[in-house]
């Protein structure tokens, strides 16, 4: 929901767990303004309180890159002080907006707030007597948007997580024997069939009502594990397959053995930051460095991500991405 204007504090508030996906907890969340509109979101967890500096200089960073004018910040918990005469992380504060300044960039309000739920307290930092009360997010215009756009907003980012908990062990088991047997079996050099394998699956996932069979994710996942092949997918994360790629990518997630579950939660992770859907790229991400921690693409997506670079820069490396690894 990038390019979104903004209201009042309050609402500010009630539109944070929209642009994120989830409701937050021990949380800072620094949105990029252009001209009084969201431009990008980025959440952290807080961390302890000597982090702080080093907290701040790493949201300041992909707010540069991102080449906008203000930025708005919002404090989602914390603990050791009493609102209103002294709030959680002042100092958080404190150096975010000094650092900001240095790149041009205006801190033009610092929330917090114990929660992102209804009728929760906020204040203001920069103004102790400026306070309100949450509105009810699910009745925000930010939920109507996100309702006519398909997203979902879950109660915590845990719940998120649960979309790509893997299948039951037994099943992951006999899927992984499936893949040593391939791998032990199959002719290597079968990348143009697998090539067309992964494209026919992406075609076939919009309307298919079944789940895989172990065969067809074993035969997938040996696919994937062919980089070019791979590679080659990220090109479907845009144009008319798209919803079809994100939909396999999610279900291979799942129901892939480790390591190869890096392969599909990398691809996810990519077709899920393009549709604005930055938590479930991040849980996605996870997914992939717990599967195989020294995943290449996964950790050059997750620092791009980190960085903050646009889904606009993404999915022009997407699309370029069949044309770097055609099949032979």
């Amino acid at each position: 929901m990038d390019h979104t204007r903004l209201d009042g504090p309050g609402d500010v508030i009630a539109a944070v767990p929209h642009l994120l996906g989830f409701h937050p907890s021990d949380s800072i969340v620094l949105l990029a303004l252009e001209d009084s509109r969201v431009h990008a979101t980025i959440r952290t967890d807080l961390g302890e309180p000597r982090h702080d500096p080093a907290l701040a200089h790493r949201l300041v960073g992909p707010v540069a890159r991102f080449g906008v004018d203000s930025a708005l910040a919002v404090v989602v918990g914390g603990c050791g002080a009493d609102p209103p005469e002294r709030l959680p992380r002042d100092s958080l504060i404190g150096h975010l907006t000094h650092l900001l300044t240095h790149v041009d960039v205006t801190l033009s309000h610092a929330l917090w707030t114990r929660s992102t739920h209804d009728d929760q307290p906020w204040f203001d930092y920069h103004d102790r007597g400026t306070a309100g009360r949450v509105p009810d997010p699910r009745s925000s215009a930010f939920a109507a948007e996100s309702a006519v756009r398909g997203h979902v907003t879950y109660r915590a980012r845990a719940e998120l997580a649960t979309l790509l908990a893997p299948d039951p062990q037994d099943a992951l088991t006999r899927r992984a024997r499936l893949l040593d047997e391939y791998t032990r079996l199959r002719d290597p050099d079968t990348r143009a069939r697998d090539h067309d394998l992964v494209r026919a699956e992406i075609v076939r996932a919009a309307d298919r009502t079944r789940p895989l069979t172990d065969e067809e994710v074993a035969d997938l996942a040996y696919a994937l594990s062919d980089p070019y092949v791979r590679d080659g997918a990220l090109a479907h994360a845009v144009g008319p397959h798209a919803r079809g790629a994100e939909l396999l990518w999610t279900e291979l997630t799942r129901a892939t053995p480790i390591p190869e579950r890096a392969e599909p939660a990398t691809l996810l992770a990519v077709s899920a930051y393009l549709r604005g859907e930055g938590a479930l790229a991040n849980v996605a991400l996870d997914q992939a460095t717990t599967a195989d921690p020294t995943h290449r693409l996964a950790t050059l997506v997750g620092l791009a991500l980190e960085a903050g670079m646009s889904p606009l820069e993404l999915r022009s490396l997407a699309e370029n991405a069949g044309d770097r690894h055609p099949p032979p």
